[in-house]
């Protein structure tokens, strides 16, 4: 029935059929039977059309793959773990540099408190862990070697970066 017009002709017809039959029937029967038995004969032929839509309606659970399914659900997550690493990554690269300029501003603030003036860079490595730790120093400033060597003391001792991996610039900025 692909033709609207004939679906609007045929189908009332189907259900003027079907109400008009259950009159009658319902009016023959009424006279023989008991209500109770009359209505369990009405539900009878319900409950097995019923039936057949529910298996008709579950048909396709049965026929489904449980190995395309796992396969599915394994692809899912391999792409669910990649997205979780390239998220990792994009805020691992936006915080670095904010812990790089913390750190800097530390030893700038370390050395204020010990009467210096000076400026620092502070590069970062990450840790197995994803924690950023200080790997490599700058500082530029008009400082003494002894003012030097007190402030190579404290950021090894507070910021374990060894005196191999501080550099020092005797002009006000860094290069």
């Amino acid at each position: 029935m692909k033709n609207p017009k004939v679906r609007q002709v045929v189908l009332p017809l189907i259900t003027a059929l079907i109400w008009g039959s259950a009159f009658v029937t319902q009016s023959l029967s009424a006279a023989h039977l008991g209500c109770f038995s009359f209505n369990a004969l009405r539900a009878i032929p319900a409950v097995l059309v019923l039936l057949v839509l529910l298996a008709v309606m579950l048909s396709p659970l049965v026929q489904l793959n449980p190995a395309a399914g796992q396969a599915w659900l394994e692809g899912w997550r391999s792409g669910l773990e990649q997205q979780e690493a390239a998220l990792r990554q994009q805020v691992n690269e936006g915080v670095k540099p904010i812990i790089e300029q913390e750190f800097a501003a530390y030893i700038v603030d370390k050395a204020a408190e010990m009467g210096l003036n000076c400026t620092a860079r502070v590069s970062c490595r990450a840790e197995e862990d994803g924690l950023y730790l200080p790997d490599r120093t700058e500082v530029a400033g008009p400082l003494s070697q002894e003012e030097r060597g007190r402030l190579s003391q404290l950021i090894q001792e507070e910021l374990g970066v060894p005196a191999d991996r501080q550099a020092y610039y005797s002009g006000e900025e860094l290069p």
